[in-house]
């Protein structure tokens, strides 16, 4: 009777495991269509998830979490998330047009979770199909997170319009192969908005304003029009990319006489000049390679990875841009910022023949001279993190350049856009090898 009760005991135990282990598997079905969550207003709120029965590219990313993490890894990690997403939402291929992106905190203490999204910035998303932040108050046995059998965080489950599972994974960089292989898969119907920007002048390079542009297909057939705005800005929604595409202006007062007009992206990088075809129209005839600048589909492979492949080389030399964060008009060092720099610690630490100089950039707003020591302590400050994590000194260099080197148009006085003089402060890391 004994060995029958150890027995039926040890049963027990193993099935109980076997029942903690189950997981969700790749095609399986998610159980319900719709899950029930807490939102900020603490009230209960349905999130529907794809189901299959509609005609539809949607798939949605959860992302379950927990306050297990520190802060700065937590933000890390959605950053690349929404990094990622950003890239492909809209603008990648029909076979994931649209996605959403639904963040669900496994946490009992509603204001210990309210912290938690001030401290990680989750409630600023750099994601526009980001769902409000959500919250499973019972924690692993709420019903939201049993839906997806969740055992560790943080944990990315994405759905497919199907309803099923596509993709269980903690890595982003797992996520962007899902997604480039989705696009793949899906290349023949490929979508993307086409944005840029019109520029007259060989000096002077001043926006083309309320200027008619024609996106032409190759047989000359014209596909849609749009007119710029104040800043030589515009853009094509939803574009077959596959098409053999051309960007043409309209000839008027303005473009009579022959100055030169300059295809660029909204941030003022010029792409090329136009050229005249042999109707006398200015027209562009758009590569792969623009395409991809246009929809904002270039490579983004983060500073690690653009290591990598360098580390391959036989170049001597890397300088990556990075956009590095600071308190407004001050070189005191934000979260986000760390975050790259702790990637590039990584680097220096693994390479320890590497040199590094640290080379930041301005707009040209404001005072020259101001902006110049202010691009020289935002160096020292980076210089300073990697110092006090333990790179030597002997290896670093600080170098500021203030406003000397703007890439484009947006110079003392120039009245440019957002994005324009975004593109000129930047940090640069250039790396040498020894």
């Amino acid at each position: 009777m004994k060995n029958l009760i150890l027995l039926a005991s040890l049963f027990l135990v193993f099935s109980l495991k076997a029942q903690k282990a189950d997981k969700l598997r790749v095609g399986e079905k998610i159980p319900f269509s719709r899950i029930v969550v807490l939102n900020q207003d603490q009230k209960p709120t349905n999130i529907d998830l794809p189901n299959g029965k509609n005609t539809t590219d949607r798939f949605v990313l959860v992302y379950f979490f927990s306050s297990e993490k520190s802060i700065k890894e937590l933000i890390a990690f959605n950053n690349d998330v929404e990094r990622i997403l950003n890239k492909y939402q809209n603008n990648s291929c029909k076979g994931a047009s649209d996605i959403e992106y639904v963040t669900i905190c496994i946490e009992k203490d509603f204001i210990k979770w309210q912290t938690l999204l001030t401290e990680a910035n989750y409630n600023k998303s750099k994601f526009t199909g980001k769902k409000t932040n959500y919250l499973a108050e019972n924690g692993l046995k709420d019903k939201a997170v049993s839906a997806f059998k969740v055992s560790e965080m943080p944990s990315l489950f994405l759905v497919n319009p199907k309803g099923r599972l596509y993709l269980e994974t903690d890595s982003f960089e797992v996520l962007e192969k899902t997604f480039q292989n989705i696009c793949k898969v899906n290349a023949a119907y490929s979508t993307a908005d086409i944005s840029g920007k019109l520029l007259i002048g060989e000096k002077s390079k001043s926006p083309l304003t309320q200027h008619n542009v024609y996106l032409v297909k190759g047989n000359a057939d014209t596909i849609t029009k749009t007119s710029t705005d104040g800043y030589g800005d515009f853009v094509f929604k939803q574009v077959d990319t596959t098409q053999n595409l051309s960007i043409r202006i309209e000839q008027n007062a303005k473009t009579k006489g022959g100055p030169k007009v300059f295809l660029a992206k909204q941030n003022g990088e010029i792409v090329s000049e136009f050229k005249k075809n042999s109707s006398g129209n200015f027209e562009y005839k758009l590569l792969s390679v623009d395409v991809e600048k246009l929809s904002e589909l270039e490579e983004d492979d983060d500073i690690t990875m653009k290591y990598k492949k360098f580390n391959s080389t036989n170049k001597k030399d890397l300088t990556v841009t990075e956009n590095i964060y600071y308190e407004l008009a001050k070189y005191n060092l934000v979260t986000e910022s760390e975050i790259v720099l702790d990637k590039v610690l990584l680097i220096l630490k693994a390479n320890p023949n590497v040199k590094l100089e640290v080379i930041s950039h301005t707009d040209a707003q404001g005072d020259d001279a101001g902006n110049l020591k202010l691009s020289e302590n935002r160096s020292n400050a980076v210089i300073g993190y990697l110092v006090n994590k333990g790179v030597n000194q002997s290896r670093l260099k600080g170098i500021g350049k203030g406003e000397l080197e703007i890439r484009n148009r947006c110079a003392n006085g120039v009245s440019c856009s957002d994005k324009e003089q975004e593109y000129n402060r930047r940090t640069e890391f250039k790396f040498i090898k020894n």
